[in-house]
């Protein structure tokens, strides 16, 4: 928070924030996985970051880091040289920060033997690091920096840190903190940073809490008002957090917004920086033609660069720039046909810009205002009208932020208008926004499925055990695509190749195997994953993997707070694993509403232990065990898939993942993929009502659909009989249209409807079985014994054994009529 805002609101706002905390809704968690191991294990880096254009001896901590090999950096920029294990929990190496090297945040893995780490974060600043030294917590004993500075530092909690500097009258001192961002220790309570600008005579001139430029951190700029010295306050803002902090202190310039807020691909723009203490400056870009999305501007002023850059948006149509006065439709910024982008600034209270734009029929536009996500104070709300000042459209929060989305399909040719607000009628000169019109064009999102709830980087690391396989399931998600998809993996480390089928257009989900070769060498590095469209007659469409890296997730139920996209995710070739899996190709197909047991076996090399499995992925209408373990020193084991009666019929590819802790973290492997036929059934049945007595036989009558013919003898079993009742297996024929079932029942048999009964039908094919389930929902009424019980229970009026074919179906009695022939029954006696 600024100074400008009235003292009122700031006591409220920390006392809110305090309250906040107090329930747990404040308190912020690193990610990580908690009950699942990762090897290796890397938590984070000592110190945090380093200079541009500087080398830096790092020590990377974590666990299961005794086999580091290298370190893998997603960007350009950052390279190692004499990386030294010290032990199992530490690393140690000496980064070479080149002098183009981007500010800010960068990612990082260490690649080990046994694997590929998570990916952390390291801070690249353009000042020297300076370490916090303590006792510094009391305003009159500040630690003394020079400016330009970053300082690395620390919190606990109740604690406040000083640092004093000395400025001249009119320079700037900005102070900006990178704190939540940065602390990936699990299970801690990461800084919540506060930080305000002192006189030496304690007068606070301004401070800084939460900021709509970089969300939970806070970031500062002053003019100091006379030559002198200044103390600069540092402390987590509900005095609680724990961890470390990087503070940039220094007379660099700190715009709080950018305007336009992005521009088109490939072109020259030329931004204006707001928000500077020192007046608003511009700067000229060629913003890139990659496919990008976003984009941060660094924009140098009196020779030095902000900490972070500001964001914008990368878009392949042009700009709209908002022409004052446009607070009416007759006042409208003039845009012309779709798809553009409109910017401007709400530059007071109760500021409303309209943008006029044209469409035709029938055509469809997503418009999404961008200002939240870019870091803009502006809480936006978007209005659509049409030329008559109708109404067609209106949305506040979208997309998990207070930004906006409107679905636009235009109703006739003709005019209309964009208009936005802010939703509490807030203004001023950083009040930045955009609203893009986004066309219905061909797109394709690939993702990958979290595995485990709030850790998003959990088994994304595709360490492949030499002479092993690793699996994994990727999502696609269509926009204007139709079709079959195939994957486009172009680069792998040497040894290592991929197998997956076309990715039906029916199918949003799908497995990809890799192999490495027992000789591959242990090696690995960052790679693109594309999914494309498959028909040859119609032009590619081409999607590329992304990841969300989450950094830091919030409580309760582990929101996330802070993370960053990855369009790379890491291959590599691991040491050889002591065990491998596979599935047996079966012999027969799975049945539509039938069963099928798989023989998974385990080949062990010196690991004796428990293994655990999981499908990876089922086929449409296929279901099986959430997970099955083979047992310690057990190599195989039966693991049961079961198909609906949707299932879709055709020949797929299935694979399963198995995990166990060998010594060293949690090893993963997967199963080659093994061919898994889905087919019709042979037959169907029907069971038809029965009725009995306490006591008494029965015979269930069960009609038969001969569906496809197959050789020999089925045999059926019913199931789903009360207690003390049974039934012997019956053998069927493929000529077969009825089969009667005897029933046999006790005398304390339960009374009443037995519902749910169903039979199994085994057909026996190349001497393996398929099994189908049938007759689902058969129903068994069983009445109390007579009350004068015959002497001798009376025999069957109906043969035991299947009817053969020449005969006339066997035709139910109904109710009725067993009741007439019961009595009738009894008289002869």
């Amino acid at each position: 928070m600024n100074s400008c805002i009235p003292k009122r609101i700031v006591a409220s706002w920390k006392r809110f924030r305090r309250m906040l905390t107090v329930f747990g809704l404040a308190a912020f968690v690193a990610s990580g996985p908690v009950l699942q191991g990762a090897s290796p294990d890397l938590v984070s880096s000592t110190p945090r970051g380093a200079q541009v254009g500087s080398e830096a001896r790092i020590t990377f901590t974590g666990d299961r880091l005794d086999d580091a090999q290298e370190l893998l950096f997603h960007d350009l920029g950052i390279t190692f040289k004499d990386l030294k294990v010290v032990d199992a929990k530490k690393v140690e190496a000496t980064l070479v920060i080149a002098k183009d090297c981007r500010l800010g945040e960068h990612h990082v893995r260490i690649r080990c033997a046994s694997g590929t780490s998570y990916a952390r974060t390291f801070w690249v600043s353009q000042f020297a690091n300076v370490a916090e030294v303590e006792p510094n917590n009391e305003f009159e004993a500040p630690q003394l920096v020079a400016l330009n500075s970053t300082i690395e530092g620390a919190a606990t909690p109740e604690d406040i840190d000083y640092y004093k500097v000395v400025a001249k009258k009119g320079q700037r001192i900005s102070v900006e903190v990178e704190a939540l961002r940065i602390n990936n220790i699990r299970n801690a309570v990461a800084v919540d940073p506060y930080v305000a600008i002192l006189d030496k005579d304690r007068f606070e001139i301004a401070n800084s809490d939460d900021s709509a430029l970089l969300k939970q951190e806070s970031v500062l700029s002053i003019l100091a008002p006379e030559d002198g010295e200044y103390i600069i306050e540092v402390r987590d803002s509900a005095f609680q957090g724990r961890g470390t902090y990087r503070v940039h202190v220094g007379t660099y310039p700190r715009p709080l917004g950018i305007y336009p807020a992005g521009g088109k691909a490939g072109t020259e723009v030329e931004f204006t920086l707001i928000g500077d203490q020192k007046g608003a400056y511009k700067k000229k870009v060629t913003l890139p033609a990659d496919g990008s999305e976003t984009y941060h501007v660094f924009a140098a002023n009196e020779g030095q660069l902000p900490p972070s850059g500001n964001q914008v948006r990368i878009v392949p149509f042009d700009n709209v720039l908002e022409a004052e006065p446009n607070n009416t439709t007759k006042e409208a910024t003039a845009g012309a046909a779709l798809p553009l982008a409109f910017n401007g600034v709400l530059q007071e209270a109760a500021d409303r810009d309209y943008f006029k734009f044209t469409a035709t029929n029938g055509q469809k536009f997503r418009f999404r205002s961008y200002a939240n996500k870019i870091g803009t104070p502006v809480d936006t709300v978007l209005y659509i009208y049409d030329a008559a000042g109708k109404q067609v459209g209106t949305s506040d929060d979208a997309d998990g932020s207070s930004d906006s989305r409107i679905d636009f399909t235009a109703a006739a040719d003709g005019e209309y208008f964009v208009m936005i607000k802010d939703m509490l009628d807030r203004g001023g000169e950083d009040f930045i926004y955009r609203i893009e019109s986004e066309p219905y064009t061909p797109d394709i999102v690939v993702t990958m499925p979290d595995m485990v709830r709030n850790d998003t980087q959990y088994r994304k690391q595709f360490d492949i055990p030499q002479g092993n396989h690793f699996a994994m399931t990727v999502n696609v998600s269509r926009s204007s695509v139709s079709g079959d998809l195939t994957f486009d993996v172009p680069n792998l480390p040497a040894g290592v190749t991929w197998e997956a089928d076309t990715i039906p257009a029916n199918l949003s989900t799908f497995p990809i195997v890799f192999h490495a070769a027992a000789d591959a060498p242990i090696d690995g590095d960052l790679y693109a994953l594309n999914v494309k469209t498959a028909a040859a007659d119609k032009p590619v469409v081409t999607g590329t993997y992304k990841q969300v890296l989450d950094f830091v997730r919030g409580n309760p139920n582990g929101v996330l707070y802070y993370g960053s996209d990855s369009e790379k995710f890491p291959i590599a070739v691991a040491e050889a694993a002591p065990f491998a899996i596979s599935i047996d190709k079966p012999a027969v197909p799975l049945v539509r509403d039938g069963t099928i047991r798989l023989k998974v076996r385990a080949k062990r090399n010196g690991y004796e232990g428990k293994i655990l499995v999981r499908m990876l992925w089922n086929p449409p209408g296929v279901s099986g065990p959430a997970t099955m373990t083979i047992p310690d020193k057990i190599n195989e084991i039966d693991y049961e898939l079961n198909a609906n009666a949707n299932a879709e019929v055709r020949s797929w590819k299935i694979t399963m993942l198995a995990e166990a802790d060998a010594g060293k973290g949690l090893v993963t492997v997967s199963a080659p993929f093994t061919d898994l036929r889905i087919e019709e059934p042979y037959l169907g049945m029907k069971l038809n009502l029965a009725t009995v007595n306490q006591g008494q036989n029965v015979n269930m009558i069960c009609d038969l659909s001969q569906l496809r013919a197959f050789e020999g003898k089925a045999v059926a079993n019913l199931y789903g009989l009360p207690a003390k009742s049974t039934a012997a297996p019956m053998e069927i024929t493929k000529d077969q249209k009825q089969l009667l079932i005897p029933i046999t029942t006790a005398e304390d048999t339960p009374v009443g409807q037995h519902k749910n009964m169903f039979c199994t039908v085994v057909v026996t094919e190349n001497g393996q079985p398929i099994t189908h389930r049938v007759g689902m929902g058969g129903i068994l009424r069983v009445d109390p014994k007579p009350k004068e019980a015959p002497a001798k229970p009376a025999e069957p009026k109906q043969p035991v054994v299947a009817a053969k074919t020449s005969e006339a179906p066997v035709k139910p009695l109904s109710r009725l009529e067993q009741l007439r022939l019961e009595a009738k029954e009894a008289a002869a006696k």
